[in-house]
């Protein structure tokens, strides 16, 4: 199968992920197997590595394969698995909260780790941007918000991030269509509350999401939110 350059054709990437895609659901590429490097595939395909990145992130985000550190990328066996996923326009994701206040705590680029490696198919050398927000309401901290962003967007450690980061993004031509989302509640932990200034017990809530620009991988999000007082309100539409 050939990639197809006319008018009106699919995007390379787009191809290139239907190609691989079907290679692992014929079993050319069985459940265990390596894939092959991305090298081999700008070869193979006469691609940039950019094109190759977008298709096997598609291929992770959608659980076909996943990259081992050591090991390579590896064709992963397809469970059969209910999974609550967020993915909706973002505009359709609203949070209810009077803010009063968005503070910078930190910018900076910092060496990914490996879940943020893996999630914008880099390596754990690359540099991406951390941002860190906390939003506060009467001067109390209700919410604490650690950004990293995928090191092809336009952004550095000298913008100004008080305002809008999904403005930002996408006026950078990086502009948020979907996310996946994974929601979770506990006890926070006395690092935490010192965070909040809190000395009592006190619930949290953890969200942790992936912002994606059709499919690319653009935003990874850590968010921790006093649960008293906070709503989520899901509007889900096409």
């Amino acid at each position: 199968m050939k990639l197809k350059y006319d008018v009106g054709d699919k995007p390379l990437w787009a191809q290139l992920f239907d190609i691989l895609l079907d290679r692992i659901v014929s079993k050319e590429y069985n459940a265990g197997d390596k894939m092959p490097t991305d090298l081999e595939i700008m070869q193979e395909f006469d691609v940039s590595r950019m094109t190759v990145r977008q298709a096997m992130n598609k291929l992770i985000n959608e659980g076909y394969i996943e990259r081992r550190r050591g090991k390579g990328t590896i064709v992963l066996e397809k469970e059969n698995k209910v999974e609550t996923i967020l993915k909706s326009s973002f505009n359709g994701v609203l949070e209810k909260n009077d803010i009063k206040n968005r503070r910078v705590l930190n910018v900076e680029m910092v060496n990914a780790g490996q879940e943020i490696a893996d999630f914008f198919n880099i390596t754990t050398k690359d540099k991406v941007l951390r941002l860190v927000r906390e939003i506060r309401i009467n001067n109390m901290v209700v919410s604490i918000h650690e950004t990293f962003l995928n090191p092809i967007v336009p952004l550095d450690e000298q913008g100004d991030y008080s305002g809008s980061l999904y403005e930002k993004l996408m006026g950078a031509g990086y502009g948020i269509s979907n996310v996946k989302e994974k929601i979770s509640a506990r006890l926070m932990n006395q690092k935490q509350k010192e965070l909040f200034e809190i000395k009592g017990d006190e619930a949290m809530i953890n969200r942790q999401r992936r912002g994606f620009c059709h499919d690319f991988p653009v935003e990874f999000t850590n968010s921790m939110y006093l649960s008293q007082g906070y709503e989520l309100i899901i509007d889900l539409c096409e």
